[in-house]
């Protein structure tokens, strides 16, 4: 908060309020079609409820959103599902309805070809902002060209204390992480050019100021790192919020909540009154979990207006008893969820054991290993009469649904039996595509090394340590399916999550082996992964002396279903992986989500159930001395 003086309080003064949504990922409703059910989480129909209530206060008000809205629920679509150009997209026709003033472009905006892209923007009737993409000079590029603007100058009307009206003229800049190019780049390679968010900001700072800007709102699809990272780093909301200029930050990108209790107290970070650099910021979480509210006081000098005060909170949207959905909002997107609901419950194939992710973290689990056994059937297909059809082929996979910050729920959860289209939601929810890469054994030994640096370091000999954090990504711990290996987490992670080598001399894995024999470092494989990882998401240095294999454009979605649709989902029992290595007299905590003790009994894992956890996770331990 920001201390007033004397001379201020008697000077008119005005407010203005500020309203943010950040990766609502198309969570329009709360409704859970991967698992066909509607749920008590947030949703961006719950935040119209809240937005309304919040702009008949008689404040000044702006609405914003921060980013990665397009891509996430079923009813957005997919790559071959999404909307026709020419039909209303639901995302946008909801966000429309919403009158949203300025809306920031998020890194998964570009998992959409670039055509569809375009089709749909241009059906906003708001401003759509970047400041850090740049369109490229190559000849293809004009698909993206006038899409959105680096920055906008918003004029807004509000009273002062004496009920007479001034205009504010509030400039609003956003940035995303230029890494994009790169995570996205089977569709914008050569077409975008990105850009150091610190840069681009500082520059439309000057340039906002120059046209007499009151207020700057910096809308960061960007974490708050805790942490100091390079200049292009992925989470600089802090550095952001150092300039000069930049009155408030709207952070988002990495799902967390600000200001709150996940944020440590630490200089230039505030979670208890949340500032950054002592300027108001909020991360309104994801999927529609928050609604972000910065309440500004400004008093006139000289010629323009200065924030004196200020105030940060987030509205939590979801819980035991939610915001009600806002029913006008629902009936503008109605259409399209009926419509979801029924292409969702279209059948595949069948099922002959459940597939969850519950234990993903301890073992091998099913639903990695289906997605695994698709890419692996992919590429033997794809190379088949090729130079490279002798390959051995391994296949990286990621547990993308796993708990985390996004709840207890997140986690796939499909019985045995007939299964449909929703599975495929369920067990991969992202629009990745497949990437194919020539390595040898030293890169897949990294390549592992790196996936497992997740985990934290398990001291032999003691009792109650914890697996992981809890807020830890587990969409980068990647495990390889076609190698077999143990995991010793006895020994500290080679790796940092950053992809920077910290203990040299440390080796987690051990005994890695391909059909029984020691994988040497000049053996060469064929590696499956995905564009995400293959971009550099992740941080997973090996891939950059790693050559690619064009197999052409396949999303890990549609070889999924097609795996499923043609085998029945028959288990490869040969596509070897993963365990733990026995550590003697030696235990440690995982929390997973409440779901999962219908299936404790069938693995015949070590772990026992110890009971209820922080935020309605189940806490387990695990009993080291008999695995491996």
């Amino acid at each position: 908060m920001i201390e007033q003086s004397d001379d201020q309080v008697t000077k008119r003064q005005v407010s203005l309020r500020l309203l943010a949504t950040s990766d609502v990922h198309a969570t329009l409703m709360d409704y859970d079609y991967a698992k066909d059910h509607r749920t008590l989480n947030g949703s961006l129909a719950r935040a119209a409820t809240k937005i309304a209530e919040l702009r008949a206060d008689g404040n000044a008000t702006l609405l914003f959103d921060n980013g990665d809205f397009l891509q996430g629920a079923a009813i957005a679509g997919g790559e071959g599902e999404a909307p026709p150009i020419a039909k209303k997209n639901p995302v946008i026709a909801a966000m429309n309805h919403l009158a949203y003033d300025a809306v920031g472009l998020g890194n998964h905006e570009f998992n959409l070809p670039a055509e569809d892209l375009q089709g749909i923007l241009k059906q906003a009737k708001f401003p759509i902002l970047c400041a850090n993409l740049h369109i490229s000079t190559v000849s293809d590029s004009a698909v993206y060209d006038a899409l959105w603007q680096p920055s906008i100058l918003l004029r807004v009307s509000s009273e002062d204390q004496f009920g007479t009206p001034h205009n504010l003229c509030v400039g609003v800049i956003s940035v995303l992480p230029p890494q994009v190019v790169s995570w996205d780049k089977l569709r914008i390679k050569g077409r975008l050019r990105g850009e150091d968010m610190s840069v681009a900001v500082r520059r439309q700072v000057t340039r906002l100021q120059q046209r007499g800007v009151d207020v700057i709102v910096v809308l960061a699809h960007s974490g708050i790192s805790e942490h100091e990272g390079h200049g292009s780093a992925e989470n600089v909301a802090l550095r952001l919020s150092e300039l000069d200029g930049v009155s408030a930050v709207v952070c988002g990108h990495v799902h967390r909540v600000f200001p709150g209790p996940s944020y440590a107290s630490q200089k230039g970070i505030d979670p208890e009154n949340g500032t950054l650099s002592g300027k108001p910021a909020v991360m309104p979480g994801a999927h529609g979990s928050h609604l972000g509210q910065i309440d500004l006081t400004l008093v006139k000098q000289a010629a323009r207006w200065e924030v004196i005060d200020a105030q940060s909170k987030v509205h939590a949207l979801g819980g035991v008893d939610p915001i009600p959905e806002d029913d006008a909002m629902c009936a503008v997107v109605e259409s399209s969820h009926v419509a979801t609901i029924a292409r969702m419950r279209r059948k595949l194939g069948h099922l002959p054991w459940p597939v969850t992710s519950y234990f993903a973290m301890v073992e091998d689990d099913h639903a990695s290993r289906l997605v695994a056994e698709a890419k692996v059937a992919f590429v033997r297909e794809a190379i088949a009469g090729t130079a490279f059809a002798a390959y051995p082929v391994l296949a990286s996979v990621a547990p993308l649904k796993c708990g985390g910050r996004a709840g207890p729920a997140h986690y796939v959860d499909v019985p045995s039996g007939e299964m449909s289209a929703r599975v495929v939601e369920d067990i991969q929810p992202y629009s990745n595509h497949i990437c194919l890469y020539d390595v040898s054994g030293s890169h897949v030994m990294e390549w592992l090394e790196k996936g497992f640096s997740v985990y934290n370091q398990i001291r032999v000999g003691v009792q109650g340590q914890f697996l992981h954090d809890r807020d830890a990504p587990t969409y980068n711990r990647e495990a390889i399916y076609g190698l077999s290996y143990l995991v010793d987490l006895s020994q500290p992670a080679r790796y940092g999550l950053d992809g920077e080598v910290r203990n040299p001399q440390a080796r987690r894995i051990a005994d890695m082996t391909w059909r029984g024999a020691p994988v040497a470092p000049d053996k060469r494989f064929l590696l499956a992964t995905n564009d995400y990882r293959g971009g550099g998401g992740g941080n997973f240095p090996m891939i950059q002396t790693a050559d690619e294999i064009d197999v052409g454009s396949a999303s890990v979605r549609d070889i999924l279903e097609q795996h499923i649709a043609r085998t029945t989902a028959e288990q490869e029992q040969k596509l070897d992986t993963w365990k733990m290595k026995s550590l003697a007299n030696t235990t440690a905590f995982f929390e997973t989500g409440p779901g999962a003790g219908a299936y404790l009994k069938r693995g015949g894992m070590p772990i026992d159930r110890i009971g209820p956890a922080v935020g309605g996770f189940e806490r387990y331990q695990l009993r080291f001395s008999e695995f491996g």
